[in-house]
């Protein structure tokens, strides 16, 4: 029986330079889509997906994040100090804060339209060959996006490197937090983590069929909130 899935970490340390000169006061978090900050859109649906324990990962103009959720329930804030220690450095320490196993990450630059992507992964996971679980987003389903993708899936499930696929990885993932403390590093990515699990095949993957996106650079907000205005009517 899979274990109860309530838990996520929203990773919102980064600088946030494609998003310039937004960010030059402001953590991307906090930049406005439509009536509400990215970070307030991620928490909603967080909480809407069945998420009650929240951990947001902070460095850059963190009291300025602090003090935006002061008045939400049940998310705790872990400042990255002195350094930014990346996704996989983030999740390594805040791995030992976290009593429960596996967890949702979540990137905060995201908006989606159609299924609650958190009730989907959880609805795929399996907790016996999982070690962690992407979500993909087919890039004929996504705005804002530039690449070529980054990800492919098997029939069977499993997830393999491919740069020409036409699949994005959507920010969104269940993982066995644990996993990180393997790695001897304090800074460095989630990549490093999926490209063992790829090795190992315990990396999966589940294809998201609404749709995604990346508001991670500032032009792409303005699509962004076209696409909250046609979820919305």
């Amino acid at each position: 029986m899979n274990k109860i899935l309530d838990t996520t970490v929203i990773f919102s340390a980064g600088f946030g330079t494609r998003m310039s000169p937004i960010t030059k006061k402001i953590p991307k978090a906090l930049v406005n889509v439509g009536d509400k900050t990215l970070l307030d859109h991620t928490i909603n649906l967080a909480k809407n997906g069945g998420i009650k324990k929240i951990i947001i990962n902070t460095h850059y103009l963190s009291n300025q994040i602090e003090k935006h959720v002061k008045n939400y329930k049940d998310i705790k804030i872990n400042c990255e100090q002195p350094e930014i220690l990346d996704t996989g450095g983030g999740l390594k320490e805040i791995s030992p804060q976290i009593k429960t196993s596996p967890i949702f990450t979540s990137n905060v630059d995201c908006i989606w339209s159609g299924p609650n992507p958190f009730e989907l992964l959880r609805k795929g996971w399996c907790e016996e060959k999982m070690d962690s679980l992407l979500l993909l987003v087919p890039i004929t389903n996504s705005l804002g996006y530039s690449g070529k993708g980054d990800f492919e899936k098997n029939k069977n499930g499993l997830v393999s490197r491919n740069k020409t696929c036409g699949m994005v990885y959507s920010g969104l993932q269940i993982i066995k937090h644990e996993i990180c403390l393997k790695n001897p590093k304090s800074v460095f990515s989630l990549n490093e983590i999926w490209d063992d699990l790829i090795s190992k095949e315990k990396l999966y993957g589940i294809i998201y069929k609404g749709l995604w996106a990346d508001v991670g650079a500032e032009k792409n907000i303005k699509l962004a909130e076209k696409l909250i205005e046609k979820k919305n009517v």
